[in-house]
């Protein structure tokens, strides 16, 4: 039963962030198929400022058989909090060769197309999303969009049966009525073309970039899918690496479990030698006898898996919402591939792990298993072999960090972290070796924690593993405890020099949809001339496309007391040559990830064509792995002629109390909720709730990988309890009470819980080394300040002894309860 757990929980594990990984990429893919629909080709403005005038020139274009233009933007449902609709503005005349769904009127299942384009307010939302609200035709929705609310009148239906993948979060209006919603008059966020395969695709894009501004992307919408593909990779990857650890920690406890069973059966293996089965025949038993269990144990772990994944879902689907790209994700879908690969890993692992004990099964002579107390009489040594192997690992653990680093790949950093765990894995026997003398001298003059130090040495190879697999997820513990906590107090002080603003204010859809909302003019002038405000900064953000990806470029003032955390010095001297100079900063991940040094020139794709910019400086950055650029705002006026803004940040006169410069706001602009106002402190709170958010996962998988190892323990000494069965009934029959073999066992338990401990927590310590300045350098471009939380640490022996003492009780009271008789009988 215990190894058809441990695989199902390894298995489980695994399958839940493979699940939860594909889902949210297969949500972002419908994405993509319902805006892009049936086009083969699409003119993408990275700004949605593509001139519509544009669109008749597209059209004629040789060798395009079919355009359609399209407005889109996020709207926010102030009655429905958290809730936001995708709005795809669609010309009906033209977008019927694209449309991957039907528009219907709520009952008769038909289209009005007077209804459609009569009036501003009439909005199509999908089945789904119409019955998850309960809204019927003519139903009021309130929406905002760039700090303005307006009222929408529910009229058509998005037929999901139509969608290949449905996002309820989708809502369609007409094109012209969009661009007024949207503030998007004369201009198109795209246009979606077909093509005729008798041209080369190659020469009809040549012709559109003739046609369209030179920071337009044009491109297959695969590519767009691709890119974000991409730029999840990172983040996908370190979940699955956390999840593969729990199957690192179940392979040991899968092995405890095989070699159990082949304690328990030492005199039926002893009598089928005696019998003449040979040796390969007594392997192959319990060989089968585990891929019988991986199945069964497969099978349940990839059901409670779909389960898990149910739970994991949400978390990852936000933390990719805001880290990375807005995806909704509500339910777990994934192609049998991804279900095939679990099963297969669980039941590789079994095998691998079930090789060791049932090789040791094969080789046993029928003397010994026979009689197992000449086995028990023999002390297990420590073997060179043990000793090379973890100083190897870690000797490859340090190679494969600096090739990590140096030249890649940057999956390497994984392979670093995993020999790091697995040299901790080869030091157990020494580790327990010493242990033991220290044990026996500190206490010597107690009779059960000298019997329990002398139990431990005999059954070194068997407590070693116990002690290997509860050190491995003690130190994945330490090791990402560690590493959080260097990178939350590392964001604690950038976030002191950078975000030093009284108050920020921005429309309330971008804290759900991003930067995607305008702030109307009159909000900044409020701000301007309130006579407490002593300076304004603000922020605009857009993506251009920049060497086959995306990169996002921010403008701001900076006319307040503001700095960038630059990796060079003079940080003063810098700063004012940014707010002067036509330049731009990047940040650390951004310089890393596509090889810029300070003093090169950035190309800067804008309406006009290719801009070279020098980069001034490279300063530090812990909003996004993809990197950011800077330009001063004057600068990105001139160049791309559009002075809207995202968000601002208010510096206040001494003595003004922010409240009250809120409550001045809100009185005059912010009666229904239609901008978001926070003040330094909690704005400050709401940063660090996203960053709780982000590592909530990886507290999941790591309670995971150490409730599995902690039932190692368990199963551990229940092994050891057969094992000694003769040996404990020998001593109760000179005299040794009930009470005695219970301490002895949990004494012994709690030393296996000191090893792990101290074995765990080095282990941890390098662990957190790579994980700070390998895996983030390598994956993320982000420098982090090693930090470590002694109180953590302190904790740390506290509660594996708490746990290792736990595990041991029911093991201690089998012990103390042996039938005597039936044990020495054989005597």
């Amino acid at each position: 039963m215990l190894n058809i757990l441990s695989v199902a929980v390894g298995v489980a594990v695994f399958l839940a962030i493979q699940l939860a990984n594909a889902s949210a990429s297969r949500a972002f893919a419908a994405t993509i198929d319902v805006v892009a629909g049936k086009s083969q080709l699409q003119i993408n403005a990275p700004a949605n400022d593509l001139p519509d005038e544009l669109f008749p020139t597209v059209q004629r274009t040789e060798g395009v058989t079919a355009a359609t233009p399209l407005v889109r933007g996020l709207i926010t449902l102030p009655d429905f909090p958290g809730e936001y609709l995708d709005l795809l503005g669609i010309d009906i005349f033209t977008n019927t060769p694209f449309r991957t769904f039907k528009l219907t009127n709520f009952s008769a299942k038909t289209f009005d197309v007077t209804q459609w384009l009569g009036a501003g307010d009439i909005i199509a939302v999908t089945e789904v999303f119409a019955a998850r609200h309960h809204l019927h035709r003519g139903d009021l929705l309130r929406i905002q969009v760039n700090g303005n609310e307006q009222t929408m009148r529910v009229g058509f239906i998005m037929n999901a049966s139509a969608l290949r993948e449905p996002d309820e979060h989708f809502a369609a209006m007409d094109i012209g009525w969009a661009q007024e919603l949207l503030g998007q008059r004369n201009f198109l966020s795209s246009v979606q073309l077909q093509i005729d395969p008798a041209f080369d695709r190659a020469t009809i894009i040549a012709r559109l970039r003739a046609a369209v501004p030179p920071n337009v992307e044009i491109a297959a919408p695969a590519q767009r899918s691709e890119q974000v593909d991409k730029m999840l990779s990172s983040f996908q990857l370190n979940l699955t690496a956390m999840s593969l650890v729990s199957l690192f920690v179940g392979a040991f406890l899968i092995f405890n479990t095989i070699s159990a069973s082949v304690v328990r059966r030492r005199r039926e293996i002893g009598i089928l030698r005696s019998l003449g089965v040979s040796p390969i025949q007594i392997g192959a038993i319990f060989v089968s006898e585990a891929a019988v269990a991986a199945v069964i144990g497969t099978l349940l772990g990839l059901v409670f898996g779909n389960l898990l994944a149910r739970s994991l879902i949400s978390a990852v689907s936000e933390t990719i919402s805001s880290l990375y790209v807005l995806v909704t994700v509500r339910e777990v879908t994934a192609n049998w591939t991804v279900y095939l690969g679990a099963a297969a890993l669980g039941c590789i692992s079994v095998v691998l792990a079930a090789f060791v004990p049932a090789r040791a099964a094969a080789v046993m002579s029928p003397i010994a298993a026979l009689h197992p107390e000449v086995e028990s009489e023999k002390h297990d040594t420590i073997s060179r072999f043990w000793l090379a192997t973890g100083a190897v690992t870690l000797a490859a653990a340090g190679a494969c960090s600096v090739l990590a680093l140096q030249t890649g790949p940057a999956w390497l950093s994984f392979v670093a972290a995993f020999f790091c765990l697995a040299s901790a894995s080869g030091l157990a026997p020494f580790v327990v070796s010493n242990l033991v003398g220290l044990i026996r001298f500190a206490l010597r003059f107690r009779l059960e924690p000298d019997i329990a130090a002398l139990n431990l040495q005999r059954s070194l190879a068997r407590n070693s593993v116990t002690i290997a697999a509860l050190a491995s997820a003690v130190a994945m513990t330490v090791g990402v405890g560690i590493m959080i906590f260097s990178f939350r107090q590392t964001v604690v002080a950038w976030i002191d020099q950078v975000l030093v603003a009284d108050l920020f204010v921005t429309p309330a859809s971008n804290e759900i949809a991003g930067p995607t909302s305008f702030l109307p003019r009159e909000v900044t002038f409020f701000f301007e001339s309130h006579p407490a405000v002593k300076a304004l900064d603000t922020f605009r953000e857009i993506e251009l496309p920049f060497r086959g990806d995306r990169m996002a470029v921010a403008a701001i003032r900076a006319d307040g007391p503001r700095s960038f955390v630059f990796v060079e010095r003079h940080q003063a001297e810098l700063m004012q040559h940014f707010r002067t100079e036509r330049c731009v900063i990047v940040s650390e991940s951004f310089a890393r990830r596509y090889h810029v040094r300070a003093g090169e020139p950035l190309d800067i794709a804008t309406p006009t064509g290719n801009i070279a910019l020098p980069v001034l400086a490279i300063f530090y950055d812990y909003t996004r792995d993809q990197g950011l650029v800077f330009m001063n705002e004057k600068t990105f006026t001139q160049l791309f002629h559009d002075d809207r803004i995202n968000s601002i940040g208010v510096y206040l006169n001494r003595g003004a109390n922010p409240e009250n410069i809120s409550a001045d706001f809100r009185k005059q602009f912010n009666g229904r909720g239609e901008f978001a106002i926070y003040a330094n402190r909690a704005l400050r709170a709401r940063v660090f709730e996203i960053f709780d958010q982000t590592f909530a996962v990886t507290s999941v998988l790591r309670a995971i990988a150490v409730a599995v190892a902690i039932s190692g323990i368990f199963l551990s000494f229940l092994t050891l309890i057969v094992e000694r069965s003769r040996t404990l009934g020998v001593m109760r029959a000179l005299g040794t009470s009930a009470r005695q073999i219970r301490w002895i066992v949990v004494w012994e338990s709690m030393l296996v819980g000191v090893a792990a401990s101290f074995l765990g927590i080095v282990s941890g310590l390098g662990l957190s080394l790579i994980l700070t300045f390998v895996v983030n350098r390598a994956f993320f471009g982000w420098t982090i300040q090693l930090r470590i939380p002694w109180s953590i640490l302190a904790l740390t022996p506290l509660w594996i002894l708490a746990s290792a003492i736990c595990a041991a009780l029911i093991p201690a009271a089998r012990a103390s309860r042996l039938n005597l008789a039936a044990i020495l009988r054989w005597e």
